[in-house]
């Protein structure tokens, strides 16, 4: 069985639709070239809201999934500090790396 990796990603308003799914299949291309199991993408549609950040902490609390893709820290927050600040927050409660596609 192929190890569980979920994807998230911030849509604003700004971003057009070609723009969002590029994102989201750049996400999926990492997932099958690295040989996981892309669970789901969990979208942040509105700015300054992380509902969708708790449910993909939720969902690694529960799932064996110890991997989390973004297309750039940027998707977790606009500022450095928060941004680092989610990212800890997933390595320290969930057990989960982060992996942005950027830094690759």
């Amino acid at each position: 069985m192929k190890p569980l990796i979920f994807g998230y990603m911030r849509v604003p308003d700004e971003l057009t639709e070609e723009e969002a799914k590029r994102r989201e299949d750049a996400i999926k291309a990492y997932a099958e070239k690295e040989g996981f199991t892309l669970v789901t993408i969990f979208q942040e549609m509105q700015q300054f809201h992380f509902s969708a950040f708790e449910e993909l902490m939720n969902a690694l609390k529960e799932a064996e999934a110890r991997r989390v893709v973004v297309p750039c820290y940027d998707d977790f927050a606009a500022s450095y500090h928060l941004q680092t600040a989610l990212a800890l927050q997933v390595r320290h409660e969930a057990s989960a790396q982060v992996i942005a596609l950027d830094e690759l």
